[in-house]
This record gives C-alpha cells, structure tokens and sequence, in this order.
C-alpha cells in the first residue's frame, strides 16, 4: 500500500509540472517579437472554463478569450488566426470567444483544419476570411439538447422514480422519467430562440442574409470543397495559407508567427478522450459524444 500511495504522489507530482512547464511556455511563446501573426488554437469541446476534472479534454473558451485579448491589445501583433479543429461545444463557450472576437479591432482569419462544426464554425464565422481544407467538415448549423432517458430500463427492473420536487418543472428532462408534451415543447422553445441567435449572429458574420443562413442551418455538415459555394467558408487552404492571407490583410511581408499555444502535459494527452460534458450543446459535429450520468441532464436549472 505504501508503494501505491509513492506511485499515485510520483504521478500526481509529475501532472503538476506538467501544467507548470506549460504555462511557462506559454509565456514564452506571446512575447511581442515585432509584426507578428497570433495564431491561437480552438480545439476539441470548448466548455466556458474547460472541465475541472483530471480526465480533462475540453477547450476552456475562458483561456481562448484571454488569448484573444492578449493578442489584440498587443500593439505588436497586427493579425489573428484561429486554428480550427472543433465540433463545437456548449452554447456559453461558444459565446465567450464570440463575444471576444467582437471587440478585435485587426484582422482575424479563421482556418478550418479537419472540422469546425456548430459552435465552432459559430466562431469562424466572426472572423474576416474562413480558410478550410477541402476535406474538411464545416457547418451544422443547430442546437442540441438530447439526453439518455432510461425509465423503461427501471421499470424492466421494478425500480420506481420517486419524484420530490418544490417546483413543476425542477426535475424536467430528468433521464428517470419520461418528457411530458408540455415539458416537451418548454425545452424546444428554448432550444428554437438559442437557434435563432445562432443563425443571426452567422448570418452577421458571414454578411448572408437570415434567410439564406436558415437554408444552411439544417444541422448537415459540408465539406470545405463545397463551403465556398454556399457561403460558409471564402478559400480553400491551409494554415500556412491562412497566415499568408492574414499577413495580406494587417500589409506585412516578413512578420513573425506567435503560437499562442499551451503545451499539453503527458497525462492530459493520455487522457484527452475521457471526458463527458453537460449543458446544452451547439452540436456535435459528426459523431456521438459518451455521457456521464450527470451530464444526461440539460442543466437548465440551478442547483
């Protein structure tokens, strides 16, 4: 037992100077080095805060914020590039970044690397220029609020759901009971005006029109060779093309590239696809996500 608890404090140890080492490279890599091109990564779930947990792979859109700022308020950093890879994430975390994006007074070119779906294309599309692969997945373009909900499973097992609650709705969308038609179409009412600020703020963005943007928020992916005729995205390229176009854009030839990026420890990576979210979910790009208990419910209440 005594040579367990060594090894559990040895790995403990090494987690936290993992997440230190980063942070100093972190610091390193923002100094100001003349006319510079920030690129700052937007990848996997992004979540407002990132989860709190040792099985950790979200985004925190908090850091990306932060990021964001740092860059802008940076008199030597004269362009932004998003580097994309995200199927999205909660409808707060998306907001977060998008609401930072706003208030950038440079140049901002977003590029799509393998997937930028839901909130995360909510973001590329408040930059100036969206860059993306031809191959890459871009748009689904909608909300979700799904959960597991297994009270058929219980009552196959003679487990009833004993329902205490001060309020009608305190317990709606909990996975033990089935939706009643009214709670039904409550949720759905939420998740209709969560889409239409959604479509607003792409159609904003992209300078569409809400019309053209409904007919695109179907929830469907595309790939990149098709986003430039539907509007979603303006060029095909890749990173190095996005900093190029952004280069373009801020009128610099020879600018350095600062990688706003922190360095992911040993066991962040290990770990990075045990993970479960909650809240509601500007999508998911393509795929399924695993749930945990907890996150079966949509979190619409206070607790």
């Amino acid at each position: 037992m005594n040579k367990v608890f060594k090894v559990l404090l040895f790995l403990a140890f090494l987690w936290v100077l993992s997440y230190a080492l980063a942070s100093v490279i972190f610091d390193q890599q923002v100094i100001p080095y003349g006319s510079e091109v920030a690129v700052i990564p937007v990848m996997g779930t992004i979540t407002l805060d990132g989860d709190s947990g040792l099985l950790s792979s979200s985004s925190s859109a908090t850091d990306i914020a932060d990021k964001i700022r740092t860059a802008n308020e940076n008199a030597a950093t004269k362009a932004i590039v998003l580097e994309i890879n995200s199927p999205g994430g909660t409808v707060m975390g998306a907001k977060k970044v998008v609401d930072a994006l706003k208030k950038v007074d440079k140049p901002v070119v977003a590029v799509i690397t393998e997937y930028g779906t839901s909130g995360a294309y909510w973001i590329a599309s408040q930059s100036d220029v969206i860059v993306a692969d031809e191959l890459s997945i871009v748009g689904s373009i909608g909300v979700i609020g799904s959960y597991l909900e297994f009270s058929g499973l219980l009552n196959d097992f003679n487990v009833s759901y004993e329902r205490l609650v001060t309020g009608d709705y305190k317990d709606i969308s909990s996975p033990y009971k089935e939706l009643t038609d009214e709670e039904r179409e409550l949720i759905e009412e939420r998740l209709q005006k969560i889409h239409d600020y959604f479509v607003a703020d792409v159609a904003s963005g992209r300078d569409m029109s809400i019309a053209d943007t409904e007919k695109l928020a179907t929830g469907i992916f595309y790939l990149g060779m098709d986003g430039v005729d539907n509007g979603l995205i303006d060029e095909i390229g890749d990173k190095d093309y996005a900093i190029l176009r952004a280069k373009q854009l801020a009128n610099i030839t020879n600018g350095q590239v600062a990688e706003y990026k922190e360095e992911e420890g040993w066991l962040q990576t290990a770990l990075r696809d045990y993970t479960a979210y909650s809240s509601f979910y500007i999508g998911q790009g393509v795929g399924s996500m695993l749930l945990s208990t907890e996150a079966q419910n949509l979190q619409i209440r206070a607790e």
